[in-house]
């Protein structure tokens, strides 16, 4: 059986933690998606504060990989860019494993964006539906508040102001 190169080797373990960090990514934001519309918010924080560290991990399995392949790349003169396809160049024999990781890396990040859009949007729709509800309720606390003044112009006071005003 023919033994992998190192290179290869080093490769497939960076393109394996990349897609695990972005498979847990991805199962936390879908457990952020069904917390915000249970509106639970301690979920929200707790999972917020999970996606927080495994974005430092995915950024820093990120970085090993491109500090992988730019090393490897760098003893390729020819190659240009620091892209997965100059590999295939240097490794033909590995030229579909190689697309293969593409096909998983390109996969994982259009996952992640997807969800990441997801999430976003859902925050925005449950902080302006948040917004709305309390805009009514502060324009129904002030109609029960209204009163009239001596010049018979109607005027509000604010909740807890009359216990002010008296004391």
């Amino acid at each position: 059986m023919n033994k992998m190169p190192k290179e290869i080797q080093a490769i497939s373990e960076k393109v394996e933690l990349l897609h695990e960090s972005s498979n847990r990514m991805i199962d936390v934001m879908e457990r952020q998606i069904e917390a915000i519309i249970s509106s639970n918010t301690n979920q929200i924080e707790e999972l917020a504060n999970l996606h927080s560290t495994l974005t430092i991990r995915y950024t820093e399995n990120e970085q090993d990989f491109i500090e992988e392949l730019s090393a490897i790349l760098s003893s390729n003169k020819e190659a240009k860019g620091l892209k997965l396809i100059a590999l295939k160049e240097m490794f033909p024999a590995y030229a579909k494993q190689i697309e293969y990781w593409q096909s998983i890396l390109h996969a994982n990040v259009s996952r992640l964006q997807q969800k990441h859009h997801q999430v976003v949007e859902l925050l925005e729709f449950a902080m302006n539906n948040n917004a709305k509800m309390l805009e009514t309720l502060y324009s129904k606390s002030t109609e029960k508040n209204k009163h009239y003044g001596p010049t018979g112009t109607t005027q509000s006071v604010m909740p807890g102001l009359s216990l002010n005003q008296q004391a």
